[in-house]
């Protein structure tokens, strides 16, 4: 039986190593990558499960990305997870049209967080 592959957008190395141990300890496999461009290759390659992205990284933003993945109709319904460090500031803003399905802030995040949200998209 195949796990389910998440993919993870964030420029912080830091997060990305500990989002990537915290998931393969529960049984997911995770490719992760600093920038929106490689994440957009990553994606078009592998089809994931679900994509975790930070906000703003250095080069084109999440919204570039996200606007990218909704104009390919078969990358369009996998289920992104927004992690931020601005959660709070992005209010109301309708992620939903994006795709967004979860956001989660970085700054109060804890590891159950993180599973319980990937586990809800992906089942």
């Amino acid at each position: 039986m195949s796990h389910p592959l998440v993919v993870v957008i964030d420029d912080d190395e830091w997060m990305s190593a500990h989002v990537a141990r915290v998931l393969k300890k529960h049984g997911y496999e995770v490719e992760a990558v600093p920038h929106a461009i490689e994440g957009m290759q990553l994606i078009d390659r592998t089809h994931p499960a679900a994509i975790i992205l930070d906000l703003f990284m250095p080069g084109p933003n999440a919204f570039v990305l996200l606007h990218e993945l909704r104009s390919h109709s078969d990358l369009s319904q996998i289920p992104i997870i927004l992690c931020t460090n601005s959660a709070r500031e992005l209010g109301d803003y309708d992620l939903g049209s994006y795709g967004v399905h979860i956001v989660l802030d970085k700054t109060t995040m804890q590891p159950d967080d993180l599973v319980a949200a990937v586990r809800r998209v992906t089942s």
